[in-house]
């Protein structure tokens, strides 16, 4: 059943109403639902409502709740990285949102080419986020914050309680992502993935200070991009199984 983020502030117990073009255009133009039509809405922080369309107009869809439920998963992935170049960064967006990953924070390292998100941009990508995360069935939708330094980025990290900070590395060459960097009292991970060149050994040493540990994906080069879902996956599976 198809699957549509409302707003959590147009969402009560017994009512829904859909007015953001994005969402509104797909129902009605594309898929072409007509009033009586159930379908499957999330708000976007847990919440999954059956619901009815009982009324359309223009630029607003309307309908009842018929149930609801709740999931969140316990388990939580950030992922701290370099914006990498021209379209990459809208595929990674897509990407991790797919595999659940809750939250990107764009970093400036000191070899990142691209610093900042310009408003447009931002705006273009937590409208990916929203549609990859309707896509997979979500109940939440992964977050895009604002670019921030790295070594603010690594001290946020190490101040977060039960959670596991690792930082992939292509000189690290001991340190491999497995069950014993994960014990059971985590619920949270923090991945740091650098830019094109890779960070620098002064950003090593400073992450290391804090306690973020390198970590190596294996012996070949990685895209930004490659690194960032590669790490992900292997975590979410370590957590899963």
């Amino acid at each position: 059943m198809s699957h549509f983020y409302v707003n959590p502030k147009d969402i009560t117990k017994r009512n829904f109403t859909i007015n953001n073009n994005q969402s509104y255009h797909y129902i009605f133009n594309v898929r072409r639902f007509k009033v009586g039509k159930e379908i499957m809405i999330f708000n976007g922080i847990g919440n999954s409502y059956k619901a009815k369309i009982t009324n359309i107009n223009k630029n607003i869809i309307s309908g009842e709740i018929l149930s609801s439920s709740y999931l969140m998963s316990n388990f939580s992935i950030k992922l701290y990285v370099s914006i990498p170049k021209n379209k990459r960064f809208e595929w990674l967006v897509e990407k991790c949102a797919e595999i659940g990953i809750s939250e990107i924070i764009p970093i400036r390292t000191k070899r990142s080419t691209k610093n900042d998100l310009s408003k447009n941009k931002f705006e273009r990508y937590k409208k990916i986020s929203i549609a990859a995360s309707s896509q997979c069935l979500r109940n939440d939708i992964m977050k895009i914050t604002e670019t921030i330094n790295f070594e603010v980025a690594c001290k946020k990290a190490a101040n977060e309680e039960y959670c596991v900070n690792v930082l992939p590395w292509e000189k690290e060459d001991t340190n491999i992502l497995n069950r014993t960097i994960f014990k059971s009292i985590y619920s949270k991970v923090n991945i740091f993935i650098g830019p094109e060149g890779g960070f620098e050994n002064k950003e090593i040493e400073f992450a290391k200070s804090l306690g973020i540990t390198t970590v190596t994906l294996g012996k070949n080069i990685l895209r930004t991009e490659t690194a960032a879902i590669a790490a992900s996956v292997l975590i979410l599976s370590l957590k899963m199984y």
